[in-house]
């Protein structure tokens, strides 16, 4: 009986979730209760213990909604703990980039809400200190196969950090186009240029133009290209394939078959013992081309952003207490009354009820 109770006492634990939640405005034993008690009144909530000293409550449950029980905290009259995060971001190329960050930063206990914009490369996490550290969600976020920038960023560190990216892009698919134009020269010459074939074996013979192919494509695909090794990899070993994993995969087949044609070739039929480092170059080529052109359009999108950002006002004319007085934008609460005379900036977004509420 003691061993089967164990059992169920461990399998009810891996069930159960644990939530550590900041609560604010507390200051004696009758609060304690209080929050304790609108806590385990929640749906899903197994138990609630809440430490005045530590000033917050530690929730086990097996399923909950957490803004619910956050809610129920605020109800009692105290005030749950809650941070902000932005974070940079980089290396997001997709759509698809953006659901997989995502996805990393909701999966950790104590998330809210989280946001990914690919324009500005940045996310906006909302979460609960007492059970998650900045330092946890900048991991998950690297985990994920993707470079995260802690602290709060400057609004001109997307710019330079966009200025950066668009810098090496360009260094790369320069030096992929300088290697790549005369690697398909040297492949695809014979084929279209009648006499070549003989010119270039009278300059130097066959063997030593197919190992000049592997000098040339090797840089391409090691060095230009690894930006796609490393995502491509990243994003295989997390069972989430993306376009990266695609170029990977192609680039690397064709390079890899060329070079064991080229090291071992009696190992294939006759015939088929075909250099292929053309197609290996080409490709990681083509795609730096795009993503060069991708990220130049996307720094114009993102600076025109950040004007509009510029233009929203930094302070706000409200009514209260029977009279008006101007505070900054982030003071603005819902219910107040704002005064925007003409020709001025609203300086905050409108909400409905059921919005505030």
């Amino acid at each position: 009986t003691s061993r089967r109770q164990r059992q169920m006492c461990i399998r009810d634990s891996a069930m159960s979730q644990e939530l550590r939640i900041g609560v604010g405005g507390m200051s004696c034993a009758s609060c304690v209760s209080r929050v304790e008690q609108a806590i385990a009144r929640q749906p899903g909530v197994e138990s609630a213990t809440v430490n005045l000293a530590a000033e917050n409550a530690l929730v086990r449950f097996e399923q909950a909604d957490v803004p619910q029980l956050l809610a129920a905290v605020r109800n009692a009259g105290y005030e749950p703990v809650v941070e902000s995060l932005t974070l940079g971001v980089g290396g997001m190329t997709c759509a698809s980039c953006v659901a997989r960050v995502e996805r990393a930063i909701k999966a950790l206990p104590g998330v809210l809400w989280a946001t990914v914009n690919l324009s500005t490369e940045s996310a906006a996490v909302e979460y609960l200190p007492d059970s998650l550290s900045r330092e946890r969600i900048v991991k998950a976020v690297r985990d994920a196969g993707y470079e995260a920038e802690t602290g709060e960023a400057a609004p001109d560190d997307g710019r330079a950090r966009q200025e950066r990216e668009l810098a090496l892009l360009k260094r790369d698919l320069l030096l992929a186009g300088a290697l790549t134009l005369p690697l398909v020269l040297i492949s695809m010459s014979p084929m279209v240029l009648p006499g070549a074939e003989g010119l270039m074996h009278r300059l130097l013979p066959k063997l030593v133009w197919r190992w000049l192919e592997l000098v040339l494509a090797t840089p391409v695909l090691l060095w230009a290209g690894r930006r796609f090794l490393i995502h491509g990899w990243s994003e295989l070993r997390h069972f989430a394939p993306g376009m990266n994993s695609l170029v990977m995969i192609g680039s690397s087949a064709a390079y890899l078959y060329s070079l064991l044609v080229l090291v071992l070739p009696g190992l294939f039929p006759e015939g088929t013992a075909n250099l292929y480092f053309e197609a290996a170059a080409v490709i990681v080529t083509l795609i730096l081309l795009g993503r060069y052109l991708e990220s130049l359009a996307k720094g114009r999108t993102s600076e025109a952003i950040r004007q509009l950002m510029r233009l929203q006002s930094k302070e706000a004319r409200v009514f209260r207490q029977n009279r008006e007085i101007t505070i900054p934008v982030e003071e603005v609460v819902p219910g107040d009354v704002i005064l925007v005379r003409p020709g001025e900036r609203i300086p905050c977004l409108l909400y409905t009820s059921d919005a505030a509420d």
